[in-house]
């Protein structure tokens, strides 16, 4: 049998994107149970040997397609930081970019199906978890910011309202997975932020601008 052809660093690197990256095409219009690795391949344009080459089994594969996911989630949340404008301007911001992290349609049908996977998997709950913490973090810190400049006077415990506005985020990707026309960018955003300022008592007028 003639050897494997050997290809540079940044070959493999774009194969194995290709690869990640129409897996996670197919979890997202299939379901992981319904993938096929010969889906996947032509999709990818290469070979089922290819993919196997690089990534062993279809499990293995899956399971990477959804930590690779979750990382690059994980990372655009953790990009929403920024250190100009007040509490309630930097909190704004971060929900309106929401709707706006990857492409939504994908990303919230690849979640739903990456958290309805997780309770089999420990590798996946980890990643699951991953995304909970950081947009916990994030929230809390922004939030934690507000209180101590006078901006944001809670109606209720700080917990509580992180894990409302995460609720709120997993609400509506629910809603985009499942083809609700009412569920798009706008309505996203204004729903965040309206369940943002009213829980953190924000003055009217300070939302307003």
């Amino acid at each position: 049998m003639s050897p494997r052809p050997q290809h540079s660093a940044t070959e493999v690197a774009s194969r194995r994107s290709a690869i990640v990256e129409s897996a996670l095409d197919q979890i997202a219009l299939h379901g992981p149970e319904a993938v096929r690795m010969k889906d996947i391949a032509e999709a990818a344009k290469l070979s089922v040997g290819t993919l196997q080459y690089y990534f062993g089994s279809r499990e293995s594969l899956l399971v990477h397609a959804f930590s690779t996911h979750s990382s690059s989630v994980v990372d655009a949340i953790a990009g929403l930081t920024q250190e100009q404008g007040t509490a309630w301007e930097r909190l704004q911001s971060s929900l309106r970019a929401v709707p706006r992290i990857g492409d939504l349609q994908r990303r919230s049908q690849v979640w739903i199906e990456l958290v309805a996977a997780s309770p089999r998997n420990e590798y996946l709950r980890d990643s699951v978890d991953a995304i909970f913490d950081t947009w916990s973090a994030h929230f809390r810190a922004l939030i934690a910011i507000g209180i101590d400049d006078g901006s944001f006077r809670p109606y209720a415990d700080v917990d509580l309202i992180v894990d409302t506005l995460i609720a709120v985020i997993d609400g509506f990707d629910v809603g985009v997975a499942a083809g609700r026309s009412a569920a798009m960018s706008e309505r996203i955003a204004a729903s965040l932020e309206l369940t943002a300022g009213r829980l953190l008592g924000v003055d009217d007028r300070a939302a307003a601008r």
